[in-house]
């Protein structure tokens, strides 16, 4: 009996450090090009993984303002600590996390705004940016009173170039007379020069802007709202910064991306493959009007409502 009872209790004791060692708590760094407070891009990045904290019970790590050339080692000293998860929060991580990725097999790379995967642990997850701007513009349209509208860009990296081409396209869907201007910053931080280009835009007749970047994005919703002209925001719902300026926001969901990479990690799920969300996948959304809601139209709303709904039925083809 006493050697049923000793192999018993060694059976429990067995399942119980196995139950322990299933439950470790994932360690996830969250590594950004830019500051949390940016107001766009990297403000929506740090919404997901403080949600997914919450929700997966994770350790978190964030590191923010990480310089291009600081890229490769930042990611490798987390894989030496131990984090089972690396999430790079831009295109520029793809080439680093491609180089190191097979180095730290225990850990999984993944990559936002980007297309590169690889086996077995490298995965990416990217956003109809496209899509975005196209829905964008249809509201900056329906909104002008001037018909001049215009996007300030940070970089012309693929996201942002196909967040412009929508925007263009959207616009014209809208009114088709409408003249949409266009320039880049030629940084993602520069604030400043934002803000002056914005300016340059808004005495050239624009009366609705839009901006994509990280910091960048601050300076051009610095201009429109001195200028008391009406903004359409990008990524990440920033409309209590300029309530009487910002009309919407082409909601880029980085939280959902974040939501998803780790959730399937979780399950054991996570493929090393691209991740590609828009409307359909609640990737993409759009913010409420909220001070602008009496000043569209029920007809307008309408056709913004039926846009999306186009876009989700793969009605519209002249998607970027």
């Amino acid at each position: 009996m006493s050697r049923i009872l000793t192999l018993a209790t060694a059976l429990l004791m067995g399942l119980m450090l196995a139950a322990g060692a299933s439950a470790k708590t994932l360690k996830v760094a969250l590594v950004l090009p830019g500051p949390i407070t940016d107001g766009t891009f990297n403000s929506a990045a740090h919404k997901g993984i403080k949600a997914a904290e919450k929700k997966y019970d994770i350790k978190v790590s964030i590191r923010e303002n990480t310089k291009f050339a600081e890229i490769e080692s930042v990611m490798r000293n987390y894989a030496k600590d131990g984090y089972d998860v690396i999430i790079g929060h831009g295109f520029q991580f793809g080439e680093p996390a491609k180089k190191l990725h097979k180095q730290f097999p225990k850990t999984w790379f993944v990559v936002n705004t980007s297309f590169v995967a690889a086996a077995p642990n490298l995965a990416s997850f990217d956003n109809r940016w496209g899509d975005a701007g196209y829905v964008a513009g249809a509201v900056a349209a329906l909104v002008s009173k001037k018909g001049i509208i215009g996007h300030i860009g940070g970089i012309p990296v693929p996201v942002i170039k196909a967040y412009n081409e929508g925007f263009k396209r959207g616009a014209q869907r809208m009114k088709p007379g409408i003249k949409v201007l266009s320039a880049y910053v030629g940084s993602f931080s520069d604030v400043a020069k934002a803000k002056e280009i914005t300016r340059s835009m808004i005495e050239r007749g624009a009366d609705v802007v839009t901006a994509t970047g990280n910091e960048s994005v601050l300076g051009t919703l610095q201009a429109a709202k001195e200028a008391k002209v009406m903004a359409i925001g990008t990524a990440f719902d920033s409309a209590a910064f300029a309530p009487d300026t910002i009309v919407t926001t082409a909601l880029v969901k980085m939280d959902v991306n974040i939501d998803m990479a780790i959730g399937l990690i979780v399950k054991g799920k996570l493929k090393p493959k691209n991740y590609v969300l828009g409307f359909n996948e609640n990737g993409l959304g759009l913010a409420p009007f909220r001070k602008f809601e009496s000043k569209l139209s029920a007809a307008d709303k309408a056709k913004i409502r039926q846009l999306i709904a186009d876009i989700k039925a793969g009605k519209i083809k002249d998607l970027p």
